[in-house]
Formats: C-alpha cells, structure tokens, sequence
C-alpha cells in the first residue's frame, strides 16, 4: 500500500510530531505520512527531511505527483477538538483543500470509532462489534494563502485550523502529540511522552491536568458533586 501511495515515512524519535487534513490544489503528492517538524528525517527518503520532501514535490511540474494528502495534527484523538498544526504542509505557500473528518456514533449505546490511546487489537475487536461504523469526510473550499500567510506558515496554518474548526464545530487548542503521549495505554509511551515534557519545559514535567468536561462537554466537576 505504501508503495501505491507513494508514502513519505518519517521516524518520530528524530523530530516532534505535530500534524490536520489538508490537501494541496495543485502539484502535490498523495502521502499517509503524519507530519513532523523540519529537523525529522523520512525513513526511505533518500535522507532529506520529511519537509524537504514536500516542498520538492509542491515544486515539482503538475502531474508529477498524484495530489498531496497530509494531516498536520500529526495524531490521532476523539476528534472533540482541533490540536495544533504543524507548519509542513504550509510552507510551500501553495492554495489547500481543507477536508474535515468525522465518525459520529452514539455515546450511550456505541463505541467511539475514533482511535486514541487505546490498544490497537482491542480498538479492533470492539469496532467489529458494532454492526455499521459511520466516517463523514467533507471537502471546503480551496484555501488561497494571502501574502502575509505565504510568509508566515504559522499563521498559514492556523487560519486553515480556524476554518476547519468552524466548520466542525470545535475549539482549537495549542496542543501537540507530546502531551497526548502521557495518556496512552503502554508505560514506554507514556515514559515517552514525560521526557518529552521535560525536555519542552526546562527539565520539569508538569503536573496532569485537570479535566473538568468529558468529551461531549458534561461537567464533570457537577456530576462529582452528586456523587457526594
């Protein structure tokens, strides 16, 4: 599948994740690849930099490449927000396609298709029993970077995110792959992800936070009270 798609495969020790779901109008090249920061390497790439392979793709004459697929969340969650961007896709300063993703289902009866922190083979199992798994994909409008956007990809990114999370309905939140890291299901990840906070905070990793809403926005704070 990987040859198919023509896949750029990046080592997540070499470089901080970061990562949405954005394609490129034009020349770009079709990749499952979860985005990472300009220092990560790509395994197989020849030793260029994940976004050195972009933008030589971004670059390249139309129909060169297949269109350029990329999320830059660079990970997985429940889909109840929007995490940060990483700036590759955005770099090359071309027009994208935002495409928005959802997998509703009912949080009283159904399992929550979404695939975060959880064991691969259980996410599975418990995916198969439910007899119809839903995936909504919408296509909005091509965004036309600004000036000011083709200079700054942070800025690029962020008002696509702004965009994107309109149209979900979510909010934004400045966070990476590195925080999601301390919630997932095997110890070497979570150990993972405290030297990664560590290293992010001057060597102090900070404390869990505090959650006062599940996922659909229920107080929790209330709902501990009556337990009380």
């Amino acid at each position: 599948i990987s040859q198919v798609l023509q896949s750029i495969f990046i080592d997540r020790g070499e470089g901080q994740g970061a990562g949405g779901g954005a394609t490129s109008n034009k020349s770009m090249h079709n990749t499952s690849s979860h985005m990472s920061d300009v220092s990560s390497t790509s395994r197989g790439g020849g030793g260029n930099t994940t976004l050195e392979n972009i933008l030589e793709r971004a670059h390249s004459p139309p129909g060169t490449w297949p269109p350029l697929a990329i999320c830059p969340e660079g990970t997985t969650h429940t889909g109840h927000v929007l995490i940060r961007f990483a700036t590759g896709a955005f770099r090359a300063g071309l027009p994208v396609q935002p495409v928005v993703v959802s997998s509703p289902f009912s949080p009283k009866f159904g399992y929550d298709p979404s695939f975060s922190c959880a064991n691969i083979v259980t996410h599975v199992l418990c995916l198969m029993t439910q007899p119809m798994n839903h995936l909504h994909v919408k296509h909005l409008a091509v965004y036309v970077p600004s000036d000011a956007e083709k200079k700054d990809p942070k800025l690029f990114a962020n008002n696509v995110r702004q965009k994107m999370s309109k149209e979900l309905g979510v909010n934004c939140y400045d966070l990476t792959w590195t925080d999601k890291l301390r919630f997932e299901s095997s110890e070497k990840a979570r150990e993972l992800g405290r030297q990664k906070l560590a290293a992010r905070n001057g060597g102090v990793v900070p404390p869990m936070p505090i959650f006062t809403q599940d996922a659909f926005g229920n107080d929790l704070v209330d709902e501990a009270k009556k337990d009380k």
